[in-house]
């Protein structure tokens, strides 16, 4: 079951991964100029790394690519032109995700560690004293 929803995944992300939301956004389409999509066709270097749009940047339209992910990307491109990119993920909230998961998830296997040697431990004071009846009892 495991091994069918990585492939499922997989395919999704493959797909995600291919399609363009400059090309597919509608109101990306309508307002971004081809000027502002230099990096398509040129080399570009990043300003500024992928980071959040503010609620009056995306309210505004300004830059136009916070409506589509909400996210931004400073880029330079080989012509000169300075512009925005629309980018998926901001790289270190996702680090800080997977870090809080990996928090939360040893966590829980120190705690459930914790309930199985308590556990235990009980029944084997539960065992002991059964041990110590059957021989006071003469078995």
């Amino acid at each position: 079951m495991s091994v069918i929803i990585i492939i499922l995944e997989s395919l999704v992300l493959v797909s995600h991964e291919q399609q363009d939301i400059h090309e597919s956004h509608p109101i990306l389409k309508e307002k971004l100029k081809e000027e502002e999509k230099c990096w398509k066709r040129e080399e570009f270097s990043v300003v500024e790394p992928c980071h959040h749009c503010t609620k009056d940047e995306i309210f505004n339209h300004s830059p136009v690519v916070c409506v589509a992910t909400g996210f931004k990307e400073q880029v330079r491109c080989a012509s000169g032109n300075v512009t925005h990119k629309a980018c998926h993920q901001v790289a270190w909230l996702e680090e800080r995700k997977f870090w809080v998961f990996e928090t939360a998830m040893f966590l829980t296997g120190c705690v459930s560690a914790s309930f199985v040697f308590l556990r235990q431990k009980q029944l084997d004071h539960i065992v002991y004293k059964r041990i110590q009846k059957q021989i006071a009892n003469g078995v």
